[in-house]
């Protein structure tokens, strides 16, 4: 398997390089500054101290420069020597406390350490100045905001420092990490052009492109995130909260139709929010807001939002879905043992009735020796005394009866003859009891290969479970996750996703199965779908095989396989007629598998094209579906036997070449030989067996192989093999071009040119030819 090239940075290697320390140090100085100047209720500001207490310890004394330089900048912050001494209590603890690392890695040591400094200074403010209860209400508020940011600072670093992907983080961290970025954004919030702020109309961005990426769950937990930071940032605007965490969730809802439908659904529901509060002004810019927001995000390319995919996505419950797998598995494989079973009774049952209920020539000597002698003087001559020598010369006709279909006085023995005075009227009553008997036996016949085909209809259900389950089995997981990302970014091209299967086999091989609902006016790029789905899946794909079926997409996906393969196929027509008795068919099969079919059909012309045809069709109609090969061959076989009354045979030559790991794998049904070459030399490979459409037991002739870079595989129609198969080898080992198509038209060409009998016939080469794939992603 060829995995997708991805690279994270590890923090320890980064200290290495002094220029990368550096600009990690200046990363924490900003952060802290920005956080010391956010702002809450007008005039407090505890996310400086909150970062102090929460960034990584290598990162202290720039994260304490970053928040004392905020604290210190003009600002409408009151009494801003209780931040800083805050501030430098919060870095004093932490620097103590450091080598005590069961301490400091608690959960709740950041939140205490922010929490406990800004409520000490507050104290101390309140008892000097003497502050009201209001005042001592708000410090106390101040204390938990910092404790509560750290917290989500503590969480948010974290994860960074782990080096872990967005769709690696769970529900908790996404949220933690929504609320930093907001206690990021809240400075800019004073950063205005009029009415409108520069950090709501990114916080509204970021929900924008968060609900069309992560659908219902992106929006609402980024619109709360949003709405809960910039409603504390001061008065007024309290509404926010509800506004922005009501448009995402619409915007979520509406995502799946499309980046505008979002965006109007956004403005919409953030208006029914602003406009219960009254015409304010504040309102009123909050709306302007929205406005230029909305216009920017259909500004912004839509790839800038694809980091986002995938970070909403919810785990799947891997144990419940896996016992899941293994019940249906279960049923699958008990279900076919029980059509196994009914089976093998009905082929039983069948056969005792047949040894019991089948018409018996006897019969047709008993009804008439009743009916002609029974009233005859001689009876008690023949019947009696002479038993054995009369019926023995009644078993003598049989014989003449089923080569002739009728006695006359001649065929009785002498003996019988000589003293016989109804000889005439014995071998009438036989020749019309007989009639009877064949219309009954010919009944009969017909009933039990009915009944035959019956059974073996069980058999290839059966065949078809146990495929079914052997394919479950290979599975080792669905992942669903994988397809929650898919799905965002078919949503993100344009495409409504109907349901979406992620499978992964025991080889870690991810195939994917997409059913879309058809958009007439979308446009599928598949190269960029390909690299997106490809992207976040983390692996490499095939472009998808895109079919329609009623109205509805379907689109198939493999990974890319470690080989690929050309091909190519000529044929000759038999007296040049239009249609030519042989059918052939060359496709993957979604799993990772090139299969290759010729079949021809019995004679030439019109009814030789109709089997071949057919043969083909079907076979690869149901291999494409999923069913097996042995099962589909039964059907085909079933479907030639029943199509009409006249004998219709067709051979079967089918190949199957693995693309991830190059084993061939050859089936024949009646199919003259192959050719293969490897390292340069042919190889003829051969498999007698007996055609379709004779016997309801038919099975192929197996045999494998493997191909490597440069190798050969060519399939060859019995027309081919009018002048042997020496001169085929030759040539297929002397070619040297790089196009199979010019070796087919060369193979088929001499073998014209060859036949030296007087004859001609149907020609069908079909050849393929093995590369490696090009591994760059």
């Amino acid at each position: 398997m060829i995995k997708a090239k991805t690279e994270r940075i590890s923090f320890p290697a980064v200290a290495a390089d002094p220029t990368k320390a550096v600009a990690r140090q200046l990363v924490y100085f900003t952060a802290a500054l920005l956080c010391s100047r956010g702002l809450v209720f007008g005039h407090y500001a505890p996310f400086g101290v909150a970062a102090v207490a929460a960034f990584p310890y290598a990162g202290l004394w720039s994260a304490v420069l970053g928040s004392a330089a905020g604290y210190l900048l003009p600002s409408s912050v009151n009494v801003p020597v209780h931040y800083l001494a805050a501030v430098l209590a919060a870095a004093a603890i932490r620097w103590t406390l450091n080598d005590m690392m069961k301490l400091k890695m608690h959960a709740i040591f950041a939140p205490m350490v922010a929490f406990l400094p800004m409520l000490a200074t507050a104290m101390a403010i309140i008892f000097v100045n003497g502050s009201g209860s209001e005042a001592v209400a708000m410090y106390i508020a101040e204390a938990f905001l910092a404790g509560g940011v750290a917290y989500f600072f503590t969480r948010t670093s974290e994860v960074i420092i782990a080096g872990r992907s967005a769709d690696e983080m769970n529900a908790q961290e996404i949220t933690c990490a929504a609320l930093s970025v907001g206690a990021l954004l809240l400075p800019l919030s004073n950063l205005a052009i009029g009415p409108v702020s520069l950090g709501r109309v990114l916080a509204v961005i970021a929900v924008l492109f968060a609900a069309y990426y992560g659908g219902v769950s992106g929006g609402s937990v980024t619109g709360i995130a949003a709405g809960i930071v910039f409603s504390l940032s001061t008065s007024g605007l309290n509404y926010l909260s509800g506004a922005y965490a009501l448009g995402g969730l619409m915007a979520g809802v509406f995502s799946p139709v499309g980046r505008l439908a979002s965006v109007v659904a956004f403005i919409i529901s953030n208006a029914v929010a602003s406009l219960q509060v009254g015409n304010q002004e504040k309102v009123i810019g909050g709306l302007y807001e929205v406005m230029v927001a909305t216009v920017l995000y259909m500004l912004i390319p839509q790839k800038a939002g694809a980091p986002m995919i995938g970070l909403f996505s919810c785990p799947d419950d891997t144990s419940r879905m896996d016992g899941l797998r293994r019940s249906v598995i279960m049923k699958l494989d008990y279900a076919a043992k029980a059509l196994g079973s009914v089976s093998d009774s009905v082929e039983e049952v069948s056969k005792k009735l047949y040894s019991t209920c089948a018409p018996d020539i006897n019969g047709v000597y008993k009804r008439t020796i009743d009916d002609v002698c029974s009233n005859c003087g001689l009876k008690v001559y023949c019947w009696e005394r002479n038993y054995n020598d009369s019926m023995n010369s009644f078993n003598d006709l049989t014989e003449k009866l089923r080569s002739k279909g009728e006695v006359d006085r001649n065929d009785f023995n002498a003996q019988f003859a000589s003293h016989c005075s109804r000889l005439a009227a014995i071998a009438d009553s036989v020749n019309s009891h007989y009639r009877e008997f064949s219309i009954k036996d010919a009944a009969e016949s017909r009933a039990q290969q009915v009944r035959s085909m019956v059974a073996d209809q069980f058999a290839t259900t059966s065949n078809l479970l146990e495929d079914m389950a052997a394919e479950l089995e290979l599975y080792e997981q669905f992942d669903f996750n994988a397809a929650q990302k898919v799905g965002e970014v078919l949503r993100g091209a344009g495409i409504l996703p109907i349901d979406i299967s992620c499978r992964v086999d025991r080889f870690d091989r991810m195939s994917i199965e997409i059913i879309a609902a058809q958009a007439e006016s979308v446009r599928m790029n598949k190269a960029e779908l390909t690299d997106e789905i490809s992207r976040v899946c983390g692996r490499v794909f095939q472009h998808p095989c895109v079919s329609v079926v009623k109205g509805k997409c379907r689109l198939q996906m493999a990974e890319r396989p470690f080989f690929r393969v050309q091909t190519g196929c000529a044929q000759h027509t038999c007296a040049n007629k239009q249609v030519c008795g042989d059918s052939w068919d060359c496709f993957p099969d979604g799993n990772g598998r090139q299969i290759l079919l010729i079949s021809d059909g019995m004679g030439t012309g019109g009814r030789a094209a109709v089997d071949g045809a057919m043969a083909t069709g079907i076979l690869s109609r149901l291999i494409k579906a999923g069913i097996g090969f042995d099962a589909a061959l039964k059907i085909v076989n079933s479907a030639l036997m029943v199509k009409s009354g006249d004998e219709s045979l067709a051979t079967i030559d089918l190949a199957a070449l693995d693309l991830f790991n190059g084993n061939l794998e050859f089936m024949k049904a009646g199919a003259p030989i192959s050719i293969l070459r490897k390292s340069g030399c042919a190889v003829v490979i051969d498999a007698p067996s007996l055609p379709i459409g004779i016997l309801n037991d038919i099975n192929f002739t197996k045999s494998s192989d493997s191909l490597g870079d440069g190798d050969l595989l060519v399939l060859l129609s019995d027309g081919a093999l009018a002048a042997g198969d020496d001169w085929i080898c030759d040539t297929v080992e002397k070619w040297k071009g790089q196009v199979p198509q010019e070796l087919a038209e060369e193979i088929v060409t001499q073998a014209i040119a060859r036949r030296a009998d007087g004859h001609d016939d149907d020609i069908t080469v079909l050849v393929m030819k093995v590369k490696e794939s090009d591994s760059s992603f």
